[in-house]
């Protein structure tokens, strides 16, 4: 039998102890209201006038957790909402939300609360309800800590086959060697069968790596274009396939050659820091089930400590064919260039450069942009200990994992905390890193930083207000675990966010006096309505006279953003 939602609201859990003659007494008190699907019916931070009685449609009640609403329950016909407020007196805690177009009955407070006293199995009633509420609330709150904890233990088992993978792939600069170190690290990770790490050739258009025949190493070649591995390094494009037999790409050749059966396949280009595939990695055969999208992730992450190491390996072993010892500095000097930024990013509405002068051929200091989504770009710069080749070689080893790091997505003090656990595993004794890791958010127009016992950054504005950015912890690759504070500033027009390392502040003219800060702020200050790229070079003159003809004792590197 249909029912008006007048005449439901008769039925509502409220009202299940209630005599017909005490409802018809509280009914010309009831309001009728009706609400659209999607209203908010009641707001965080407000007192209802009365209980809430739903007579038609759902309703949703969340709460926002760190900018993101999380449902807490559903309520449906008969039940109400409203009245933990109208008990307690307190604001809500929470959104109430229509899921549908909803009719509600509001009883005012004084008639709710009058029922409650001249009733008291009512207000047993309302007791049970909202004992059913707390235990069903209570099991959810079970549940998703169960379902985060599981999430939280994958994550840190992923991390950790990550650690060791990147470990292993940083350890040598041999190429043949670190072919199958890759390869090894890449079938360990993912627990595939066999696989093969290929190599771009541009000039020839084909793909190369090197296999064991009997005891010997022999290479392969194949074109770009042609099979699954041609196929991934023409279009950029990982593949994913379950049975390699009913991909018309896949060439059966060497199955039936070998005797070998090839069931699934994972094949991702390695691109280097540019953006460009330099090889492709192919797995075969997942031991148990097929290729999944973690399993994916998990090797992209890889391939890109892959592309860094196979390019240094790369670059190391054309430069030790063609040049003698005393030139091999100035080879490791070009590594290092190449390794570092071409061109500053385009951010709209941002004027962004980065420099470095190194103080020997070959210098420890670095500073990359890395995009990580349409508007969040993340600014770094940091200052490895000592100079020269091992120096380049731990700068190309703190890249590959800030970059590698990115997938993660996390907040800046959470980067430097993963990049301090990574660089622990590989950096000498005694070696060290400092950082500035800083994100622009070009949308919200934050920077959001922290500094791992780097240099402070200067921010200035456009009316000659200096600040430094102080937050952050300590320098990295000293302990294994490690704190950091982070810290978001807004980026008003005009503002100018100055980082440097310490080659900037400690040159030293002929008397031994240090440039220091205060020389640094006055330049900043003097000239801080020139562009990124005339500030930098009105810093650089200025810390160049005040040497005069002494060669920088250390590198001098500036990373400067400013807000147009």
């Amino acid at each position: 039998m249909h029912r008006s939602p007048g005449d439901r609201v008769r039925y509502n859990l409220l009202f299940e102890t209630v005599g017909d003659d005490t409802f018809e007494r509280l009914r010309p008190l009831l309001i009728e209201r009706r609400w659209p699907a999607g209203t908010t019916i009641l707001g965080r931070n407000t007192v209802p006038d009365g209980i809430n009685l739903i007579a038609e449609g759902r309703v949703k009640l969340s709460a926002d957790r760190s900018g993101e609403q999380t449902l807490l329950a559903i309520r449906h016909i008969g039940d109400f909402f409203g009245e933990l407020e109208l008990l307690d007196g307190r604001h809500s805690s929470s959104d109430v939300i229509a899921l549908d177009n909803v009719v509600t009955y509001e009883l005012p407070r004084t008639a709710f609360v009058e029922l409650l006293t001249e009733h008291p199995d009512v207000a047993q009633r309302l007791l049970q309800v909202l004992s059913v509420r707390l235990r069903a609330l209570s099991h959810h709150h079970v549940h998703q800590i169960g379902r985060i904890a599981t999430a939280d233990a994958a994550e840190v088992l992923k991390l950790r086959r990550l650690i060791d993978a990147a470990r292993n792939v940083n350890s040598t600069l041999d190429l043949d060697l670190l072919l199958q170190i890759i390869l090894d690290a890449a079938l360990k990770t993912v627990d595939a069968e066999g696989g093969t790490l290929y190599i771009l050739d541009e000039a020839k258009h084909e793909l190369w790596s090197k296999i064991l025949r009997g005891s010997k190493l022999v290479e392969i070649r194949l074109p770009v274009g042609r099979g699954i591995a041609g196929t991934v390094a023409a279009s950029g494009e990982s593949l994913r396939i379950d049975d390699a037999y009913l991909d018309p790409r896949f060439n059966p050749e060497f199955d039936a050659r070998s005797g070998y059966r090839t069931r699934s396949i994972l094949c991702l280009p390695v691109r280097n820091k540019d953006g460009r595939t330099i090889g492709v990695l192919q797995l075969l055969n997942k031991r148990e089930g097929v290729f999944t999208q973690e399993d994916e992730e998990l090797i992209s992450a890889l391939s890109v400590h892959s592309a860094l190491a196979l390019e240094n390996a790369r670059f190391y072993a054309l430069e030790r064919q063609s040049i003698a010892l005393e030139k091999e500095l100035s080879a490791a000097r070009n590594v290092q260039m190449s390794l570092l930024p071409q061109a500053p990013p385009n951010i709209e509405g941002y004027d962004i450069v980065g420099r470095t002068t190194s103080a020997q051929w070959v210098g420890g200091d670095y500073f990359d942009f890395i995009a990580i989504d349409e508007f969040r770009t993340a600014l770094c710069l940091g200052d490895v200990t000592g100079k020269g080749l091992p120096a380049a070689l731990l700068m190309a080893n703190l890249q590959a994992i800030l970059r590698s790091n990115q997938l993660v997505g996390a907040t800046p003090r959470r980067i430097l905390q993963r990049t301090n656990r990574l660089l622990r595993q590989s950096i000498s004794e005694g070696k060290f890193v400092t950082l500035f890791y800083g994100i622009i958010d070009a949308s919200k127009h934050w920077l959001v930083y922290s500094s791992a016992g780097h240099e402070q950054p200067i921010l200035v504005t456009s009316s000659g207000e200096l600040r430094r950015l102080t937050m952050g912890g300590t320098i990295l690759g000293i302990l294994d675990d490690l704190f950091f504070e982070e810290e978001a500033v807004p980026m008003s027009p005009g503002d100018t966010v100055v980082v440097f390392s310490d080659g900037v502040t400690e040159a030293v003219d002929a008397a031994g006096e240090l440039y220091g800060q205060e020389r640094l702020e006055e330049c900043v200050l003097r000239n801080r309505s020139l562009t990124a790229t005339h500030l930098a070079d009105a810093i650089e003159r200025s810390v160049r006279a005040f040497c005069g003809d002494l060669p920088l004792r250390d590198d001098l590197t500036l990373l400067i953003a400013r807000r147009n």
